[in-house]
């Protein structure tokens, strides 16, 4: 029996997947070869060579191979299950053929997204490089970075350009033009901070962004590109860019992701991202404000500009009608899942621990 099963060439593809659990328990029990051998030397020459490759064509290969790939798989599924209804010859050989497909593809998967991306959830945090001291904060700390942050809001959004529903407009032709301006923001943060330079590739829009909206998700990195859902308000869009490019230089950690992305944007020469950055910062930390103090919350509610208001509510009524779905919830619990299995505790909630980030890099540029 035994020797029969080693006829099948792609049995051997099933081990991949425990040579991929094996590299992520090694970095778990001894991450300092992460940060030192893979992130920082390894990872890059992949990211840079297939990412300025990828990003000599405008629309995203992967997301295609990945439509591509589902419908084959779903139609392969189909065909063996026909086939073993239809004929109940060599019914067993069918069936084991069957799951060494299935796993086998599995495996490669695994080992893949191991390899060119998973072990970057156990670097070193950005803290290290940026020298922050993330510590407790109190409500008074968390009230004075979200006045900072609203009075940002207030003047970079005066400063734009809207549409006729009289909400906030970015400043160029397209969404090319946009990823442009995303990558150039993210060379000048690079130039202050050597650890997050990278080669010159570009965001893709997603062909499938409804989609994404009905999981409320507004970008996607998949190695070694980064798609953005464009079906969603214009004025959060370069933050997501910015978001997106934290994953493609090796930081996936999506507290860390939103911290850095918002420091791109307000690196921009723009307005329009300086205040797509300052509205995502701002919307986090008025959330925990809000939940720690709900009288703090309402002073700062006060000092909001109508038009910034008038984003925030356009924003509400884009996502509304797909909270709540059957497909957001279990896209959601799916998502908590991958988080927490990739060292991320917290799961979704690590998004908010990125105000811890922002008080220690207010706190730090209040004592310089």
């Amino acid at each position: 029996m035994i020797k029969r099963i080693f006829r099948y060439k792609r049995i051997w593809l099933l081990l991949l997947a425990p040579l991929g659990l094996l590299l992520t328990l090694m970095a778990q029990v001894h991450g300092d070869w992460v940060e030192t051998v893979y992130a920082t030397k390894i990872y890059p020459v992949f990211a840079n060579s297939m990412g300025w490759l990828l990003s000599l064509l405008p629309f995203s290969v992967l997301e295609i191979l990945i439509l591509l790939g589902g419908g084959a798989l779903l139609f392969y599924i189909g065909w063996e299950i026909a086939q073993l209804i239809r004929k109940k010859e060599k019914r067993k050989n069918r069936l084991w053929r069957l799951f060494l497909n299935l796993a086998g593809g599995a495996s490669v998967v695994y080992f893949c997204f191991v390899l060119f991306m998973g072990l970057n959830y156990h670097r070193s945090s950005i803290t290290e490089y940026l020298d922050l001291s993330v510590r407790e904060s109190s409500k008074e700390e968390l009230y004075d970075l979200c006045e900072i942050l609203i009075y940002d809001c207030n003047f970079y959004r005066r400063q734009m350009e809207e549409d006729a529903q009289g909400v906030a407009a970015l400043s160029d032709e397209g969404f090319y033009e946009t990823a442009r301006s995303a990558r150039d923001a993210y060379r000048a943060l690079g130039e202050e901070i050597p650890v997050l330079q990278a080669a010159n590739v570009r965001n893709k829009p997603l062909l499938t962004s409804k989609i994404f909206s009905m999981v409320l998700t507004t970008g996607i990195y998949i190695p070694f590109e980064s798609g953005i859902n464009v079906d969603v308000p214009a004025f959060t869009i370069p933050a997501t860019m910015c978001h997106e490019l934290t994953h493609f230089r090796g930081f996936m950690r999506e507290d860390e992701a939103n911290f850095l992305a918002y420091l791109a944007c307000l690196k921009s020469e723009r307005e329009d991202f300086r205040y797509s950055g300052s509205l995502l910062a701002f919307e986090y930390a008025f959330s925990a404000l809000y939940k720690e103090d709900q009288a703090l919350a309402q002073k700062i509610a006060k000092l909001c500009d109508q038009r910034v208001l008038s984003d925030i509510r356009c924003e509400d009524e884009y996502w509304k009608p797909y909270r709540g779905t059957p497909i957001s919830n279990a896209s959601g619990a799916i998502y908590e899942g991958y988080l927490q299995s990739n060292g991320q505790e917290s799961g979704t909630k690590s998004y908010g621990e990125m105000i811890d980030l922002l008080l220690a890099y207010y706190r730090n540029f209040n004592e310089t």
